[in-house]
């Protein structure tokens, strides 16, 4: 028998002992071996009740306990796998001693909460008049309206600018501005960083203004997107954030300033601060120089400006040099940036690569759809699956199309795509019994196009086919199913309206998803983390929806089929249902932009509707803690919103109904606020889920529970005579 980590009991006996083992074909090893496992066992349990000590090292189901024995008021549960209390808990005796600083606020907001936080002291922000012993040179009662950078940060948590004093109370988010306010802004919003993503290439005549080649925007889709700045951390914990600690949307006026004078201090052979552009740039261009060779453009040939109208920049720009009698020396400029828009334009006279990559960072509120997010947990180990990788340039197969072709003769593959390129797809062909999984690596999203509009996907008896990470534009996935067959997708995105227009806006209302399931059978679609455009399914589905967003586009979001298309190959059209309603619907913590059509709503739970639902079967099935919609027709209701009694007069039934709805920030698609419920939405919206959390998509966010927590906190840590309230600023 080899050595083994559990031979240390054996190890101990005397060699004569373990010599006689040895001949009798060592059961005295093996004995020793399961003591081992226990002795392990018991040495693990030890070292953990140890660590247990520790905040920094205990169990989480331990952080409560220590922070009892600190005398820490109890807060609302949050889910430990969204954000963790350990650091409230940790900092509790520093928050003592630095009791009502503006900066132990802060971080108390950013601890509680887990999000990045701002405490602004409102007395500083009135305009009085001063004491000649104690001037404040840089509180001044008059902005300088010369200052463009100043100006741009007014109603902003970094602005300068002084108020009149306003004596309304600060806690209720109505007063501001008076001596013993403090403001806590809060940003929900989060970054995602995009790494190396193809950007779109604006053709020369394709929209207003776009004349000539050399124009890119970052988004893949071509529509314009605000950068977002991935925050950079707090270099000592007495200071306050700035805007680069902070996941905001980015500004052209301190970009543009920070990478001329960068320039100029190059002209004059001096070394420039990075602030923005340091070790971690807020965004970055990579073009190919060469077959497979990236190179990245350096931050010293970009130029921030206003692209809204679009325009190559001049190619060099002078800068003083270092004798001022001298010519100015001339920096060379390679291409313009608009950080607001998400614009690129090469200068004037440069090369125009044929392919640029471009790394960024967007605002969005969860990991909900495509993202270059971690869904480590979410993938399925390799095991005995027969693995295809997708990689453009490594390969083994650097076509989707060819890889998922060549699967097909398997019973169990995985196809999983390793950069974030463009692919084309037109069919998608899973065996009967088998099981085909398309996925995107983990931290990266490659988008699928859809070749002449659609995706034909046929399923076949017993299949399943599971479709993760991906981005799928240009077309409708056209899904047909044999009996018992499973369509899975996970943090997917089916572009709604299919493909946005330069502004943004769905370039169709065509549906994004067509199931269509055999005449006597059963199919089951599942969407876990989705985005999606409208959903077409029949009576012969089960479909069933978790945190994910369908957007109707102003009509029906979840529609019923339309009759049988022309002629199908094998197999033949016939085999499949016709017209109607989706079967059996199932709709958790999701929001649903339009209305509704089914045959049974078997459950509906945390979810806003907003448009009418209609259910034909309302015999079963049951929906409970969401908003429906005055009018529609569903199953029986269990703390539904808006809530009235049944006998309540009109007036007071149509004042319910114009208060209890819910508001977004945004209800289109590509905007970073895109069905973020507004903070002035009716409680009853806002805390009316199962949890005493929010209903619709963000409902796993736990918003409400973290604003209750912060609430709670902040009554501790408040010096005598100062009163906090906290504002949102995404």
């Amino acid at each position: 028998m080899s050595p083994s980590p559990q031979d240390r009991l054996y190890k101990l006996l005397p060699a004569i002992h373990r010599a006689k083992d040895t001949l009798q074909g060592e059961p005295l090893r093996a004995l020793l071996a399961v003591m081992e496992r226990e002795f392990l066992a018991l040495e693990e349990d030890i070292g953990q009740l140890h660590d247990n000590w520790f905040i920094e090292t205990c169990q989480e189901w331990v952080v409560p306990y220590i922070g009892d024995l600190l005398k820490v008021r109890d807060l609302v549960p949050v889910d430990p796998g969204l954000f963790s209390q350990r650091a409230y808990v940790a900092n509790s005796l520093a928050y003592r001693r630095r009791k009502g600083t503006a900066a132990m606020l802060e971080q108390l907001a950013r601890d509680v909460t887990g999000w990045p936080a701002r405490a602004v002291e409102f007395f500083q922000r009135v305009g009085t008049t001063q004491h000649v012993n104690h001037p404040r040179p840089t509180s001044l009662r008059t902005p300088d309206l010369r200052d463009s950078n100043a100006l741009e940060l007014v109603g902003s948590p970094f602005e300068d600018a002084t108020r009149t004093v306003d004596v309304r109370h600060i806690d209720n988010q109505r007063g501001k501005h008076n001596l013993p306010n403090v403001g806590l802004f809060l940003w929900r919003l989060e970054a995602y960083p995009v790494v190396l993503a193809p950007a779109f290439r604006v053709l020369p005549g394709s929209e207003p203004g776009a004349t000539e080649a050399g124009l890119f925007r970052f988004n893949v889709l071509g529509s314009d997107t605000h950068l977002f700045n991935l925050p950079q951390s707090e270099t000592t914990l007495s200071s306050l954030a700035g805007e680069l600690n902070v996941p905001g949307p980015l500004r052209r006026r301190p970009l543009y300033d920070e990478l001329e004078a960068r320039r100029a201090a190059l002209a004059q052979d001096r070394t420039p601060e990075q602030l923005a552009f340091g070790a971690a740039p807020p965004f970055s261009l990579h073009r190919e120089t060469a077959p497979d060779t990236l190179e990245e453009v350096s931050p010293d040939e970009i130029v921030i400006c206003d692209l809204s109208t679009w325009h190559r920049p001049a190619a060099t720009l002078p800068y003083p040099g270092t004798d001022p009698n001298a010519p100015p020396v001339n920096r060379d400029i390679l291409v313009a940036v608009d950080p607001v828009l998400g614009r690129l334009a090469f200068a004037q006279g440069r090369p125009v690569p044929d392919t640029l990559y471009v790394s960024y960072a967007y605002g969005f509120s969860s990991e909900v759809g495509g993202g270059f997010y971690d869904r480590q947990e979410t993938l399925l180990p390799l095991e005995q699956r027969d693995a295809y990788r997708v990689d453009t340039r490594a390969g083994p197969f650097t076509s989707v199309q060819l890889a998922t072709d060549t699967s097909a003769a398997s019973a169990d593959a995985l196809v999983e795509v390793l950069d974030s390129e463009r692919y084309p797809l037109t069919t998608l062909n899973v065996a009967s019994s088998a099981r085909l999984e398309l996925r995107a690596a983990n931290l990266q999203r490659p988008v699928l196009d859809l070749q002449g509009g659609r995706c034909v996907v046929r399923l076949g008896k017993g299949a399943t086919l599971v479709l993760s990470g991906l981005l799928v534009r240009g077309g409708v996935l056209e899904v047909y199913a044999a009996d018992n067959a499973t369509l899975d997708l996970r943090h997917c995105t089916l572009v709604p309206g299919r493909d946005l227009m330069p502004d943004g806006q769905p370039r169709t209302q065509a549906p994004s998803l067509v199931v269509r399931g055999a005449k006597d059978g059963d199919c089951t679609v599942l969407l876990s983390r989705c985005i999606t455009g409208p959903i077409q399914t029949g009576r012969a589905s089960t479909l069933r929806l978790e945190d994910c967003i369908v957007d109707g586009l102003g009509g029906l979001a979840l529609q019923p089929l339309p009759p049988l298309p022309g002629p199908v190959e094998d197999p033949p059209v016939e085999s499949y249902e016709g017209a109607g309603r989706t079967g059996a619907l199932h709709v958790l913590a999701s929001t649903v932009l339009g209305g509704v059509e089914a045959t049974v709503l078997v459950l509906g739970s945390d979810s806003l509707f907003t448009g009418r639902v209609d259910v034909v079967q309302r015999q079963e099935g049951c929906v409970r803690f969401s908003y429906v919609p005055p009018g529609s027709r569903v199953p029986q209701r269990f703390r539904c919103q808006p809530a009235y009694a049944e006998d309540a007069p009109d007036d007071v039934r149509l004042e319910v109904e114009r208060r209890v709805k819910p508001v977004f920030t945004s209800d289109r698609y590509g905007d970073p606020g895109y069905c973020q419920l507004r903070d002035d939405t009716d409680s009853g919206i806002r805390r009316g889920a199962s949890d005493e959390g929010e209903m619709g998509v963000f409902h796993h966010l736990q918003q409400p529970q973290r604003e209750a927590n912060l609430r709670a906190s902040l009554t501790d840590y408040l010096r005598f005579g100062l009163e906090a309230g906290f504002f949102f600023v995404t």
